[in-house]
C-alpha cells in the first residue's frame, strides 16, 4: 500500500476526516458528499463551519451550494468553503469570480515522523490534564493567551467527558506551581491533530510551548500516532518548526456571502 504523502496526511486529519471532538460539541454535525466533507458546530463563523473542497474531482460551485445551504441552516454566524490556496484548484477561481472573500488562510504543517524526546526545561512540569481542575486550568490558560472571552473555552472545551476522550488529550505546564503554558491534540488514524497550544505572555520566549507540544506528542505516540499535522498561525511558526514541523499547503477558507 503506498504511503500517504504529506499533503494526504494534512488534508484529511485536518479537513476530510471527522474530528473526534466534534461529537462533543453542542449541534456538531459531519457529512461527506461526493468527496466534500461538511463539518458545522454551535463554535461561530466559517472558521469552524466549513465544506473542505479538496480533491480534483470535486463538484463545481452550483452544485454544491444547495447541499452547503441546507447543511449550514443553522449556522447563523456565518459559513466558509475551504480549499487548497493557490493550488489552482477550479472551485478557488469560482469563489474568487463570485466575489467570496477570504476568512481564514492558515499554513498546514506535517511532522513525518514523531520524535518522542522531551525538550530540556527542567523547571516546567507538565501534567496530563484527567480531571476537571486540570480541564479547567486548559481552559483559563487558552482563553487568556488567546485573548478570548471564557465563554468560548467552555464551547470549545465543553466538559469533562471531552478531555478524558480517548482520541482528545489536553496538558497543562506549570512553573513554580504556577500554571503558564497548554497544549491538546485529536487523533485522526495514527495521525496526532496539535492544537490550542498557548503560553502566557509574561512566559514566552523560554520555548515552553515548544516543551508543553513535545509532551503531547510523546503522548500521542504512546496511543499509536505515528506523525502529526496542525495549522500555525504566523508567530507560532518558528516553534513547530524547531520540533519539526515542514510546511505542506496553504488552507484556505472562504466566507459565504449572505446572499449564497
Amino acid at each position: 500500500m503506498p504511503q500517504p504523502t504529506d499533503r494526504d496526511i494534512a488534508h484529511t486529519a485536518l479537513c476530510l476526516a471527522e474530528p473526534p471532538y466534534l461529537k462533543h460539541f453542542a449541534q456538531g454535525r459531519f457529512r461527506e458528499w461526493n468527496g466534500v466533507s461538511f463539518v458545522a458546530s454551535v463554535l461561530p463563523g466559517p472558521g469552524f463551519n466549513f465544506a473542505s473542497v479538496l480533491h480534483s474531482a470535486a463538484p463545481a460551485l452550483d452544485e454544491l451550494l444547495p447541499v452547503a445551504r441546507a447543511f449550514f441552516a443553522g449556522s447563523e454566524q456565518g459559513w466558509g468553503i475551504l480549499v487548497e490556496g493557490d493550488a489552482e484548484h477550479p472551485m478557488e477561481a469560482e469563489l474568487r469570480a463570485r466575489g467570496w472573500t477570504v476568512a481564514e488562510d492558515e499554513p498546514a504543517y506535517v511532522l513525518k515522523e514523531i520524535d518522542a524526546r522531551a525538550a530540556e526545561r527542567p523547571e516546567l512540569v507538565v501534567r496530563f490534564a484527567q480531571n476537571l481542575p486540570d480541564a479547567t486550568a486548559y481552559k483559563t490558560i487558552t482563553s487568556a493567551a488567546f485573548q478570548a472571552p471564557p465563554e468560548m473555552a467552555d464551547l470549545m472545551v465543553p466538559s469533562l467527558e471531552f478531555a478524558l476522550d480517548s482520541d482528545i488529550a489536553l496538558f497543562v505546564g506549570s512553573v513554580d506551581g504556577v500554571d503558564v503554558t497548554a497544549a491538546g491534540y485529536s487523533r485522526n488514524g495514527t495521525t496526532a491533530v496539535l492544537w490550542g497550544v498557548a503560553t502566557l505572555e509574561g512566559y514566552r520566549g523560554r520555548r515552553y510551548g515548544e516543551a508543553v507540544s513535545r509532551a503531547a506528542l510523546a503522548h500521542a505516540a504512546t496511543r499509536g500516532c505515528t506523525n502529526a499535522t496542525l495549522r500555525s498561525g504566523p508567530k507560532s511558526i518558528p516553534v513547530y518548526e524547531r520540533i519539526g514541523f515542514r510546511y505542506v499547503c496553504q488552507h484556505r477558507t472562504y466566507a459565504a456571502p449572505t446572499e449564497a
